[in-house]
Formats: C-alpha cells, structure tokens, sequence
C-alpha cells in the first residue's frame, strides 16, 4: 500500500496538498489565537447564550410544539404498487433521470453524465422550470460529440415533475429505471419522491446526509419498496459513499482471516468549500429538527433487512455501533498527524450504523473518525472555525446575518478553480475480534462535495439501472454498501479513484 508522502502516493502525483500547510498557517493562525478566539469570548459566545437563555425563558412561558412541516406523503399501509415492479425495467424509457438537475450538484451530475457517457445511456433531466432545464440542455449538448447535428430532444429529453407534486413524479418515475436526486433539503423536498419510487418500483439515489430524514423514510417506505422491488439508496455521495464503502472492505479482509471486524478508526484528508444548497439544509434542519416517532417503535436504521424484515411486526437488529468520533484537536500516534473534528462524522457513522444492520458486520462496532490537518497552527484555525460557526448557528441573530450576507445561496457553490484544488482521501484502521489488522484508503482527486459527489451518485445510479441482476438485495432501503457494494467500488475506480487495502 502506498505510504504518505511516497512516489506512488495518489496526492503527491496529483500536486494535492491540505490547506495551511507548512508557514503559510502562521498568519491565520495569529489571526485566530490573537483576534478571532477573543472575539468570541467576548461578543458571540455572550450573544449566543444570552440568545439562548431568552429562547428558553419563551418557551416555558409559551411552549411552541414543532411539527414537521413535510407531512405531504401518505402512510405506506394505505398504499400500493401501482405501476409494476422493478423487474419490469425492459418496459421503461430511460435508464437514468437526473432530478433536480438545474441545482448546482444537479447540473454537475448531468454534465459528468453528458461528458463520460453521452448517447450510451438514456437518459434525462428533471425539473420543475422548463426555460432552465432548457438552458441546462444547452451547454449539456456541447460536451460531446456524440450529440452533434442531433435534435435536442432525442438526445438529452426534459421531464418537467415537481417534488410536491405527487402525479407528476409518478409520470416521471414510470419512464425510468433510476433516478437520482440532488434536490435538497431532501426533508424538504425529498419525502415524495421516495414514495414515488416505492410505489413505482423505481429505483432511486441521493446524496442525502440527512440521517433523521432518512429514519422516517425507512419507517414509512421500506416495506412497500420491498413489494414493488424499488432500491432506494441514500448517502450516494461525499455523505456517506468513501467511508461506508471501506467499512464493507475492512469487513470483508477480516472475514477471509476468520476474524469480525470490531473496531475502524478513519482519518480524512480533505480540501473542499461549502455551497449555497448545503448550508441551507444546515439551517433547515437546524431550525426545522423535530423529535419522529418511529412507527416501527425503535429506530428505524436498526430495521433488519431481508426475510427478517417482513411481516407485521419487526424487531430490530441486536447489532451495535459505538461512535467515538473525535471531538477536540489532538496529536494521533497511530496516524502521526494532528487531528480533529469532522463536522459531518455522526452523519458516516449513521450511514454505518445502517450498514452494520444489513450486512452484519459486527455485533459491536467502535466507530472512530477524525480531520487530519498539516500541523497544529492549522487544526488551530480549523478547529476554532468550526467552534465560531457553531456558536453563531445557535443565536438566530447572528444566523441570518450569516446566511444573508456571507455564505453563498442554493445554486451557488465553489469556483471550478476552487474545486479543481479539492480532493479526498479517507483512511481506514480496522481491528478484528482476534487482534488482526487492516489498513484501506479511498483516494477522490477532485473536489469531494460537489464535483466527485456528482461522479458518485451517477455511478451509483449507474449500478442499479445497468448491473440490476448482479446486486445481491432485493427492493428496499438501503446504504450504497449494503446495495450497490462492491460494483459500485469497482466503477469508482474505473471513473478516478484509487482503493488501496492490505
């Protein structure tokens, strides 16, 4: 395996390097350790409590009851298959339908789509806004060659469905084998389309990192996609793909050994900025998060899958994991780096956690996960941002000032040179139930949230509509590694990334 810093290592062929490496970390570094720490002793910290403290007297003065406010699906116990089953994919127009495809994930699905694969698949673009699909078509159209001298309309059809309106994705969903989504806060925008595709036997991917959402959709759709034999993945992208893909790989090494895989441990090596569409669901589901009942009566990731899933009345899944996620900035012997927290971490671990349940990994699994920063001036800065990030969601103040006047819109996101210097590379310690050890990494040369999530959710999709007969699991709601595994894995790497394990 290629070691950090060697000839062979993926990064040092692409020139990647982690921000603030070496001196160029001293000048923020004082900034923040002379200015910004203060600062927030001073003025947002005293804000934000003194914020939360009028909040909490209001509310016991007069308490507000939250209700989601996605209630627009139907129960799952009242409803049926009404198109036919998966099985009948011969029946359906398009391989591939990208929905959502005028977001800015979405277009980059549909440009990935138009530049690797062209006319070689059917597909399609989706939307709630003809003139912008159409303009999306547009520039589509001249990524490949494949398309010239052709009508628009044979080459890249427009389906127009919106996401609250459920004929409309039943009309869409009927003509496809898959579709992908992009269109988030999928809390928000989401539900539908799930039951859209449960009742159609449709299959369906996201990039969701909405783990709560995704309880309730495997409360309320797990059951009937079963029935109708609809796959339907969520996490099909930088949330939660690398690390749910080396879980499975870590588990399947040991299992050769005789050994069950107890413990992973992750260090992220990531260079990558927010979009407008991203920071918006923060704060929908900052503002918007309510406590779900399951109706199955205990968490829904812990939903057993297969024959044990079915039938009135299910019981979860014994299987555990422990999340030991790190929580401050720290020195890593095993990885020899500093380290801190990943913001995103208990949303991988979710994804894992639903994973462990479907493919029995381990009656118990510790699930570790850090950032690797370059040296500690950088994990200073890096930390502390995140801190003063947190403290100013939680003041409403403070929060729309940011959301208004900082943080780019939904539709916005980083510039091409921007994402041209991101990348990803997740490394992975696993210990087995007898000491054994294994070591796997997941390489992504590009931007990991927007450019290479596009590249992952049109090659998941990809699985479910062309390689259907050689995923091992029927209809149902699923992790990318407890549906699509190791053939998703496998395109990955043929499209770009690099897997190493030993």
């Amino acid at each position: 395996m290629e070691s950090r810093g060697s000839r062979n290592d993926p990064m040092v062929r692409d020139k990647k390097v982690l921000e603030l490496s070496g001196f160029s970390a001293l000048p923020q570094f004082l900034l923040f350790a002379g200015i910004v720490t203060l600062l927030w002793l001073t003025v947002l910290l005293p804000c934000t409590l003194a914020s939360q403290a009028v909040s909490f007297v209001q509310n016991k003065i007069a308490p507000v009851k939250k209700t989601s406010k996605n209630n627009t699906h139907i129960q799952d116990g009242s409803l049926q298959v009404v198109c036919g089953t998966a099985s009948d994919s011969s029946k359906r127009v398009f391989d591939i339908v990208v929905f959502g495809a005028t977001g800015f994930t979405g277009k980059m699905a549909a440009v990935y789509l138009a530049k690797k694969y062209g006319r070689s698949v059917r597909w399609a673009i989706a939307g709630r806004r003809l003139s912008a699909l159409e303009k999306i078509r547009d520039e589509l159209l001249t990524l490949n060659k494949d398309y010239a001298g052709l009508p628009a309309d044979e080459c890249i059809p427009i389906i127009i469905a919106d996401s609250g309106d459920l004929a409309s994705l039943d009309a869409m969903n009927e003509k496809t084998i898959c579709v992908l989504t992009t269109a988030g806060p999928f809390d928000k925008y989401g539900s539908l389309l799930v039951q859209s595709c449960a009742r159609q036997g449709t299959h369906y991917c996201d990039i969701t990192g909405e783990t709560d959402w995704v309880r309730k959709m495997v409360d309320q759709h797990d059951d009937l996609a079963r029935q109708s034999g609809s796959r339907i993945v969520s996490f099909c992208g930088h949330d939660c793909i690398p690390w749910d893909l080396l879980v499975l790989e870590c588990s399947k090494h040991l299992r050769k050994k005789g050994e069950t895989l107890e413990q992973i441990e992750f260090f992220d090596e990531i260079n990558a900025a927010p979009s407008g569409g991203t920071m918006d669901t923060v704060f929908h589901s900052l503002g918007n998060r309510v406590k779900y009942t399951s109706q199955l009566g205990f968490d829904p990731l812990q939903k057993m899958g297969g024959a044990a899933a079915t039938g009135a009345s299910h019981t979860p899944s014994t299987n555990r994991v422990i999340s030991q996620t790190q929580q401050w900035l720290s020195y890593s012997s095993l990885n020899r780096t500093w380290v801190g927290p990943f913001v995103m971490a208990m949303v991988m671990c979710n994804c894992v956690r639903r994973s462990n349940v479907l493919n029995n990994y381990s009656p118990k699994l510790v699930y570790r996960e850090a950032t690797v920063y370059p040296n500690f001036m950088a994990g200073y800065v890096n930390v502390m941002s995140l801190i003063v990030l947190g403290t100013v969601l939680m003041c409403p103040p403070l929060s729309y000032l940011m959301q208004k006047f900082v943080l780019p819109k939904p539709g916005e996101g980083p510039s091409e040179a921007e994402m041209d210097k991101g990348f990803l590379r997740v490394t992975g310690h696993g210990t087995g139930s007898q000491g054994g050890k294994v070591r796997a990494s997941l390489y992504f040369p590009t931007d990991p949230g927007y450019r290479d999530t596009a590249r992952m959710l049109v090659e998941s999709g990809l699985v479910l509509a062309l390689q259907s007969k050689e995923i091992k699991v029927g209809g149902g709601l699923y992790t990318p590694a407890a549906c699509q595994g190791e053939l998703l894995l496998q395109r990955l790497i043929d499209s770009g990334s690099s897997f190493y394990i030993e």
